[in-house]
């Protein structure tokens, strides 16, 4: 084993309270950063003292403990123990030294940097906090514990940079209404009780910036490109394009490849790699579906470990779950199409639905009904370029309004 995986999965064999256990496996992998980039994911699982090794690798016993930790970031993320009954030492007797605790891992410390939104008997909840303004970017802190102080369960949160933007909070939904109109979109969505399909006007939450500008709610699409590039092409491309087995969560890596991996700068999609990704999603779409130029365009285009992701998307079909898309996975270096996911097979699962009534209720209608629920909650967000966490708004709805009947319904009830 390398010695620097080694002293790592050691140290963190005493951070958890299990000296005794045995190491069953570990891996590692690249995951795309809220940060930007990738980070270097360590995976683990210890088994209890004198437990058997698994047959099969998914049915750990109970007590074994797992954990992901970033070697960009040199901290512990999550650890989980199979089941509910744990082997592991105690680390702590009261709320109080989990808080410690979870300050020694993290850094932050409770009261300044974040502050706990629950506790009960045997867990806290936290947010990681500036100013009392909510961190959204993996700014989530949990901890559950058994009744000995041994841990069951625990996500930590991970701040990146000490740079805020500093407030006050001057946004208001009125000096954004632009903004937040655009943001009022028309989706289309199953309703499985009633075998048919029905339409609503929903926001599209999105963080909104003191200058107006708008960052993705997932801040690792900050590193994505949006070009919407319409397709086009005058003849149907003759390449054969063989589906490659893809590992979903990408190649493991070897520890010499991650920790050179550590070194690489970060790196968006450039000018040059969007050129290319668009040529190669209109080679393939003009190949698959030659009938179609002039319908599809590239919405995002994406890293991911060892490819290139490229959405292609419909024009002019409603968004939803349903809404036709295709996802062209790309060799990274050669931009050869690896393989690709076409949602008209999901499709499928609802054939027999009855189409949605035509729509009667206008936008501007839609808008005036909802405007009183539309939220713009403070909150600091991760920015990429800047390296810096910036001051926005949330632009968020609870609420939805059907197309058709005019009337408000909660979103989590559809």
């Amino acid at each position: 084993m390398d010695k620097r995986i080694e002293a790592v999965l050691q140290e963190l064999q005493g951070t958890l309270g299990i000296q005794q256990f045995v190491l069953h496996t570990h891996s590692l992998s690249q995951e795309v950063s809220a940060f930007g980039g990738f980070d270097i994911l360590l995976h683990a699982d210890w088994l209890p003292p004198a437990a058997a090794a698994p047959e099969e690798e998914d049915l750990l016993p109970d007590g074994t403990v797992s954990i992901r930790y970033s070697l960009r970031f040199q901290q512990l993320l999550l650890a989980v123990t199979q089941g509910q009954h744990s082997f592991a030492d105690s680390i702590a007797t009261s709320d109080e030294q989990f808080i410690l605790w979870a300050e020694q891992q993290t850094g932050l410390h409770v009261g300044q940097e974040f502050v706990l939104t629950n506790r009960h008997e045997n867990g806290i909840e936290g947010a990681v906090v500036h100013h009392n303004i909510p961190i959204h970017t993996n700014g989530f802190l949990e901890i559950e514990w058994d009744r000995q102080g041994r841990i069951i369960m625990c996500t930590l949160p991970l701040i990146v940079s000490n740079e805020f933007e500093d407030g006050p909070f001057t946004l208001t939904l009125e000096s954004i209404e632009p903004l937040v109109r655009q943001q009022l979109t028309p989706i289309r969505l199953p309703i499985e009780d009633e075998a048919c399909f029905a339409d609503y006007y929903a926001i599209d939450e999105v963080f909104i910036a003191q200058d107006g500008s708008v960052l993705p709610y997932f801040t690792e699409e900050q590193s994505a490109r949006f070009p919407q590039a319409v397709l086009q092409w005058t003849s149907a491309s003759q390449q054969d394009f063989e589906k490659q087995a893809i590992q979903p969560f990408g190649p493991e890596l070897t520890a010499e490849e991650a920790f050179n991996a550590l070194k690489q700068p970060i790196s968006g999609v450039t000018e040059e790699v969007q050129q290319r990704c668009i040529q190669s999603a209109t080679s393939f779409l003009s190949s698959a579906l030659p009938d179609e130029a002039g319908k599809w365009v590239v919405y995002r285009i994406m890293q991911q470990p060892g490819m290139i992701e490229v959405v292609c998307r419909k024009i002019g079909e409603i968004a939803g779950p349903l809404r036709r898309k295709i996802l062209i996975m790309l060799n990274k270096d050669t931009y050869e199409v690896m393989n690709f996911l076409d949602s008209s097979e999901m499709a499928q699962l609802f054939e027999g639905f009855t189409q949605p009534r035509i729509e009667t209720i206008a936008h501007e209608d839609a808008f005036e009904k909802m405007v009183s629920y539309i939220t713009l909650d403070p909150k600091y967000v991760y920015h990429q370029p800047s390296g810096t966490y910036k001051l926005c708004g949330l632009l968020d709805s609870e609420e939805a309004v059907d197309a058709v009947t005019g009337d408000l319904k909660q979103l989590n009830d559809l």
